[in-house]
């Protein structure tokens, strides 16, 4: 079994647990549901749902993997039964595509003393053609910097992270709350940057591309041609998880990048809908998704079929 935290979002959250009923029972799930947005969130259904889950009700706004996770770590340190061994952050607007652990997450031995396994915002950075073009639109790929790793697909070994000071993870320098003994000042001293920055100074590894489906740079500023865009669509719906960035999400197909439009699988998200309370649906946003799937699917179709024809593809 695996622990899977997850910080709730209103509407999208509901996507996110929706992609988790028909999977497995090996994980239990860590929902951390903001205070104002308590009284609204689907707390009995979740509860009635799955077999295994704990509801916890955050504070916080912002910086919300380092915070969940320093909050989860003081809470279960001396509980007996603890956590598993293997904890998965899976943040945003995330929805799972393959089952949770089964031929996906590694066995509890392949960790062995790692803190985790971590990703790069860059999903093209080793390509032996797209890595340059990172630098050619201003954003140089930089191995150790924080901010291109990502905070919301994290795999933590819980038996190296119960053991760390929250200061030396989830704290930038010497830049300690004034009350560090009380918790929760030092969770409200909890920077994501900070979390990331600090991986990289421990024992980790890199997940495999496909464990964390996102919209690439790259994508987002039209950089690669029709054919990679629909290599990058056929990468994305086959992977282990998908969360594609509230400001492509939510708006409509005609304000967002062709490439985005094309290269994003909307219909792993429409499929879910059903799956998802009627009192939990936003309708205008599962109209602006299902719009975009079915656009997609009529032009990727068209201009696939030319390219077959033009020898192009």
């Amino acid at each position: 079994m695996i622990e899977i935290v997850h910080q709730y979002k209103k509407d999208w959250s509901m996507f996110t647990l929706a992609s988790l009923l028909d999977k497995s029972k090996d994980y239990r799930i860590h929902l951390y549901v903001p205070e104002h947005l308590w009284d609204d969130a689907p707390i009995e259904w979740a509860i009635a749902h799955f077999d295994e889950i704990k509801i916890y009700q955050s504070w916080w706004n912002t910086e919300d993997t380092a915070k969940m996770i320093c909050h989860l770590k003081n809470w279960w340190k001396d509980k007996v039964p603890s956590l598993n061994k293997r904890i998965l952050v899976a943040g945003g607007n995330r929805i799972f595509l393959r089952e949770i652990v089964t031929g996906n997450i590694p066995e509890e031995d392949f960790f062995m003393k790692s803190l985790s396994f971590i990703s790069h915002k860059h999903r093209f950075k080793d390509h032996p053609r797209f890595k340059n073009y990172y630098s050619r639109i201003g954003v140089p790929t930089i191995e150790n910097a924080g901010s291109q790793l990502d905070p919301e697909m994290i795999l933590f070994n819980w038996d190296v992270l119960k053991n760390f000071k929250d200061e030396d993870l989830f704290m930038p320098g010497n830049d300690l709350p004034r009350e560090f003994y009380n918790l929760d000042a030092r969770i409200d001293g909890c920077t994501n940057l900070a979390l990331m920055k600090n991986l990289k100074l421990f024992k980790h590894s890199m997940m495999p591309l496909y464990m964390n489906g996102t919209v690439d740079t790259l994508l987002d500023k039209d950089c690669l041609g029709l054919k990679e865009v629909a290599d990058y669509n056929n990468m994305l719906r086959k992977g282990y998880s998908l969360n594609i960035q509230h400001k492509w999400a939510m708006r409509g197909y005609i304000h967002i990048p062709i490439s985005v439009q094309l290269g994003i699988p909307w219909d792993c998200y429409t499929s879910l809908i059903d799956k998802i309370p009627v009192q939990f649906r936003n309708a205008r946003l599962n109209e602006a998704l299902l719009q975009k799937a079915q656009k997609q699917k009529e032009t990727l179709g068209k201009l696939l079929q030319t390219g077959f024809k033009l020898g192009k593809l």
